[in-house]
């Protein structure tokens, strides 16, 4: 199973960080019920400023347009987790990178598997539908994959960081 990054943040103030404090705290951001509590723990945290404005100073494993020094979108969050319990966090986050979208029912109508590369994935289309069993064993040879698998993602399928999806 590789590495799985799991969604976290970084919290500290603008205050502090106009002052010269990063101080603040990780927060895994699954560990949360939904974006109130999460703020709760932001505000609790510095409750020593009578009126907070947080800063999000780093951010891990969750892909750029989904959270900035100022917000997170809790709908991604969300998505992530589904991702995570179906055990495809790591194919949700780069299809969610790619397409810039978090709704995890479109991810599961576009994710078709992992690949090392076009070709292999063209190739195991191929095989597993039989279609190359009604070509004379002679002649399979002379079958251009590559060509193949070039069309096949020109007009179905994109390749991310070894995640098959279709458009």
């Amino acid at each position: 199973m590789e590495h799985i990054t799991t969604p976290a943040i970084y919290v500290g103030t603008w205050h502090k960080y106009n002052a010269g404090s990063l101080y603040g705290q990780w927060f895994d951001l699954t560990e949360f019920d939904d974006k109130d509590d999460f703020y709760a723990a932001c505000y609790a945290l510095h409750a020593g400023e009578a009126d907070p404005e947080l800063m999000f100073q780093d951010i891990e494993g969750i892909p750029g347009q989904f959270a900035s020094e100022s917000s997170i979108s809790w709908s991604f969050i969300d998505a992530w987790k589904q991702a995570f319990e179906d055990g495809n966090a790591a194919a949700f986050v780069a299809w969610s990178g790619y397409t810039g979208r978090c709704d995890y029912d479109a991810f599961e109508n576009a994710y078709c598997g992992e690949a090392e590369s076009e070709e292999a994935f063209a190739t195991g289309q191929l095989e597993d539908s039989g279609v190359l069993n009604e070509i004379p064993e002679a002649l399979r040879g002379y079958f251009d994959y590559e060509a193949w698998a070039r069309d096949l993602f020109l007009n179905e399928y994109d390749l991310v960081d070894g995640y098959v999806f279709s458009h």
